[in-house]
């Protein structure tokens, strides 16, 4: 077997987001974001894939406000914002070259007069610094699940298009702010997942029993495609060597079996859960299917063609996904033409982790090989990882993570066969995540995916040390080999 490597000025790294591991959720003049007002759940059924643990209904929602005893875990973190001199060390020592992180918008406009908060834009700039001082490339998302409080109270967050404007004042504050620290940029991290969850994924509420739901969730999904439209637009006028890009959960599935109806389930699914959010961003229109599935399930989207246009004349310039993992899709019943289609299902030719999710590294070379040759764009892999509730061994000061080693191996060769045999065109991979962090699916710490190991419990409670994991001293071999470490 050929033992290919990295291309040559490939971004090779970390990854993490602002609200996981930032906390400091009272410093510097930062107000709350929707993952502050998430809660730990020491009873999380950690089997049950099909509960939507990004969800915060309306009822839910008024609920939290008013617990006086729940645990909020995104509100401290790691403490990375107090740390990231120390961590960005460790970066180095697992051998990241490149981080993808997120700025916090509730922390750079903390209000919804959009005054800037230069407290923030200072401290971010010590940490960017920081990262230089490193050699650090960074790859910037302007928002990663944080939607600040205010834009949901205010306005719904994205159901109201006036959301769009204040996403625009916030990026072009951010944009121009730091501007000198990376010319690569993601406007919304996993727009797709807006569908499973309106408070997560666009920061707004809909009430548990809501007629319109999907008419709601489109239309705020509409007002995203727009708000990235223009932040693309945007940030090329600012500077034209930006390189702007969306990001999705990258959904890889297969039909449940050679059933013909089975292969029209996973079509049908593949085309409303992923493909048509990619032929917005990067064809710049609403593919025929969508516009029929609108009609039939009667969607009536609010848009204008001021919009339409801007979509058109402004599309991404690279892709960016996560991928973790597989599901199949199944034909449940096919009556009159209309299917319907069971989704999630898991492959048992694959094993999985404690949380149910399918391990398919093949997968992920099927998925850059669709993805690459029907959009013709760079592509960038910024999160793949396998979480696991792992503990340090004090008495052998070692945390022998073997499993992460195989799990990111066995991904990052099919991405070496993608690019290399299949003339896939990939930028960068950044793992997720470089460091333990708050998993934003369960709340836990002790979902642990990094390469760097944070003495913390679900509680907040622990030293905060930092020790690097197996997998992380492997990861630096990975990196000062450009890849050949991965053919051993």
């Amino acid at each position: 077997m050929k033992k290919y490597t990295f291309p040559k000025n490939f971004m090779f790294g970390g990854a993490a987001a602002s609200s996981q591991y930032e906390g400091a959720y009272d410093q510097d003049k930062k107000s709350l974001s929707v993952a502050d007002y998430k809660i730990y759940n020491p009873n999380l059924n950690r089997s049950d894939t099909n509960h939507n643990w990004l969800e915060v209904s309306y009822e839910e929602y008024n609920d939290i406000k008013n617990n006086n005893k729940a645990v909020f875990p995104f509100r401290w973190g790691i403490d990375f914002y107090n740390n990231y001199e120390e961590d960005f060390k460790l970066f180095k020592q697992v051998g990241i070259n490149t981080f993808r992180t997120s700025i916090s918008w509730s922390r750079i406009i903390p209000k919804s007069d959009g005054v800037v908060n230069t407290k923030a834009i200072t401290h971010y700039k010590k940490i960017f610094d920081c990262a230089k001082k490193n050699n650090i490339k960074l790859v910037l998302t302007l928002c990663h699940y944080d939607y600040p409080i205010w834009l949901l109270e205010e306005y719904n967050g994205f159901l109201n298009k006036e959301a769009i404007n204040k996403f625009l004042e916030y990026a072009k504050v951010v944009l121009t702010e730091f501007d000198e620290y990376t010319n690569y940029w993601i406007g919304f991290n996993e727009i797709n997942l807006t569908l499973h969850s309106s408070y997560t994924g666009a920061g707004f509420l809909i009430k548990k029993n809501d007629d319109n739901r999907l008419e709601k969730l489109y239309n705020a999904v509409h007002n995203q495609f727009v708000a990235q439209a223009l932040c693309v637009k945007l940030a090329k006028e600012i500077n034209k060597n930006n390189m702007m890009g969306s990001m999705n959960a990258a959904a890889q599935t297969y039909p449940y079996s050679s059933n013909p109806l089975d292969s029209l389930a996973n079509l049908k699914s593949s085309q409303i859960n992923n493909w048509f959010f990619y032929e917005v961003i990067a064809n710049g229109q609403y593919p025929q299917y969508m516009l029929n599935y609108f009609i039939k399930n009667n969607i009536k989207l609010q848009n204008t063609n001021d919009e339409i246009n801007i979509l058109k004349n402004n599309t991404v310039d690279y892709i960016t996904f996560s991928y973790y993992s597989s599901t199949l899709n199944k034909c449940k019943s096919y009556t009159n033409n209309d299917i319907l289609i069971e989704s999630g299902l898991s492959n048992p030719h694959l094993n999985s982790t404690e949380w149910g999710w399918n391990i398919d590294p093949i997968g992920l070379r099927i998925f850059m090989n669709e993805l690459y040759y029907r959009y013709k764009k760079p592509l960038m892999i910024v999160e793949n990882g396998i979480g696991v509730d792992e503990k340090w061994d004090y008495n052998k000061n070692i945390l022998n993570d073997i499993y992460r080693i195989e799990y990111l191996k066995d991904h990052l060769t099919n991405m070496l066969l993608a690019i290399n045999e299949d003339g896939v065109n990939c930028i960068g991979y950044t793992i997720w995540t470089a460091i333990d962090l708050i998993s934003m699916s369960s709340k836990e710490m002790s979902k642990r995916y990094g390469l760097i190991y944070v003495d913390l419990n679900d509680y907040g409670i622990g030293s905060g040390e930092r020790k690097i994991k197996e997998s992380g001293k492997w990861f630096k071999k990975v990196a000062d080999s450009n890849g050949e470490e991965l053919w051993k």
